[in-house]
C-alpha cells in the first residue's frame, strides 16, 4: 500500500466497508492540504452535491452498486 496512491485490490477493498471506514482509509492517503479540501467539500452542501453530481462520481458510484 502506497502512500499517496490506491492500488486497484486497494480501490476494491473499499466497497466492503462502511462509510466511516471508507473516509479513514482515504484520509490515511492524503497529505494535509487535501484532507482540508475534502473536509471543505463534506461540510458545503453545494459543493458536495456538486462533486456527486459529476461524471467521474457517478461512474464510481455505478461501479460500487451505488444509484
Amino acid at each position: 500500500m502506497s502512500k499517496d496512491n490506491f492500488s486497484v485490490d486497494e480501490i476494491l477493498a473499499l466497497k466492503n466497508k462502511n462509510a466511516d471506514e471508507m473516509l479513514g482509509a482515504v484520509k490515511d492517503k492524503l497529505p494535509e492540504e487535501k484532507k482540508n479540501e475534502l473536509f471543505r467539500i463534506l461540510g458545503d452542501k453545494k459543493a458536495l452535491e456538486e462533486l456527486l453530481q459529476s461524471e467521474q462520481a457517478q461512474k464510481l458510484m455505478k461501479k460500487f452498486g451505488g444509484k
